[in-house]
């Protein structure tokens, strides 16, 4: 059951953040508890565990950086033991400049990371380049129809 849904997001300029804004939006409205995560804000990284459904929406700086501000987060996902997440799901959605030799690094990353600490991905992660709004619209929309579907109860046969 996705109860425990945290919406990890970090923004350069503000991008992430607008795009991380409309998956809160759609989620909640379709009855969806989102629990928002500005990884600038964070000091800890253990509140992962609590998490049913990890949702990452972060952009791309510099040559694959983080933003400025999630640098700390990033390194305390890289450098901690793992954090026993069997299973747990995340959906992926980088934002980056395909003009930069790597692409959506960010992004690459913390699935890589995330998949280390043992969470499986629930949608293939997206890479959105400069001009995104479709990108986005759509995967957000596979993400919506993942989750109701995920609700729906299956009822035992036979």
């Amino acid at each position: 059951m996705i109860e425990n849904i945290k919406l990890l997001m970090a923004t350069q300029t503000g991008s992430a953040e607008d795009v991380a804004t409309q998956v809160k939006e759609a989620l909640e409205e379709s009855g969806f508890n989102v629990n928002w995560q500005d990884l600038a804000m964070l000091e800890d990284i253990s509140f992962l565990r609590e998490a049913s459904l990890i949702i990452g929406v972060v952009s791309t700086w510099g040559d694959g950086e983080p933003p400025d501000d999630a640098v700390e987060f990033f390194n305390k996902l890289r450098d901690s033991e793992a954090l026993n997440l069997p299973g747990t799901p995340i959906a992926i959605l980088g934002l980056g400049d395909s003009g930069y030799d790597i692409f959506n690094g960010c992004g690459i990353e913390l699935e890589k990371e995330l998949q280390r600490h043992g969470g499986s991905p629930l949608l293939e992660r997206v890479d959105c380049d400069v001009w995104y709004d479709d990108d986005v619209a759509a995967w957000i929309n596979d993400l919506r129809e993942k989750l109701l579907l995920a609700r729906i109860p299956v009822e035992p046969t036979g």
